[in-house]
């Protein structure tokens, strides 16, 4: 059985490892595989590239060169070392700017402040309290065109999609129309929405390495 794997950094990253490697993200697709049953056909790896323009924060206005910092430098580092590896594609599209937004850490404090009693006054603004926001683009797209490309041309038996996006359904529904079988897979206690696997033929479950 051939199948094809989708996986994406956040969905580890999210379990508290903000700092993963090519090799781990390589590592945990395999995992998702049914060795005596399924053989790779290729890691379909999709991401944006890391933001490199400015941007100025609304606080101070100090401007950040964001392709001079540490987030710049790993995301670029990741992506070169997947690309570099065996049976590894990559899919990478962009990030948009779409300004500052206040971190979850001060608007969660805000509603405690809020629903205290008595409520308490929101404490001031700091720069850290906003953070830069970006939109990824075109990812969506390449997914669909690839889950089309592979179960039209037949290439795989199976597709596994590490990945809990809603975003993936209709590509899953196109190729269990075209006869391909889909599994979804569950990153440790990670939620996996019930319309995904009601659009699934499988769900695996995996306990993520290091």
């Amino acid at each position: 059985m051939e199948a094809g794997l989708r996986v994406l950094r956040k969905e580890l990253s999210s379990l508290g490892r903000v700092l993963v490697t090519a090799e781990t993200i390589k590592k945990n697709a395999l995992l998702t595989l049914d060795s005596g049953t399924e053989e790779l056909f290729r890691i379909f790896y999709y991401d944006a590239a890391p933001f490199e323009g400015r941007g100025q924060n609304p606080i101070d206005g100090v401007v950040t060169d964001f392709s001079q910092t540490g987030t710049f430098r790993y995301g670029k580092r990741v992506l070169e070392e997947l690309g570099q590896m065996d049976q590894v594609a990559l899919r990478i599209g962009v990030l948009k700017p779409r300004g500052w937004t206040l971190t979850d850490g001060y608007v969660s404090q805000a509603i405690k402040n809020a629903l205290s009693t008595p409520p308490k006054t929101p404490a001031l603004l700091t720069p850290s309290d906003v953070e830069h926001s970006l939109e990824q683009k075109g990812v969506d797209m390449r997914i669909g065109i690839d889950v089309a490309a592979l179960a039209i041309k037949r290439h795989v038996d199976r597709i596994v999609l590490l990945s809990g996006d809603s975003d993936m359904i209709p590509a899953m529904k196109l190729a269990r129309r075209e006869g391909i079988q889909v599994c979804v897979v569950q990153v440790g206690d990670q939620r996996i929405i019930s319309d995904l696997i009601e659009d699934a033929d499988f769900l695996r479950k995996i306990t993520p390495l290091p």
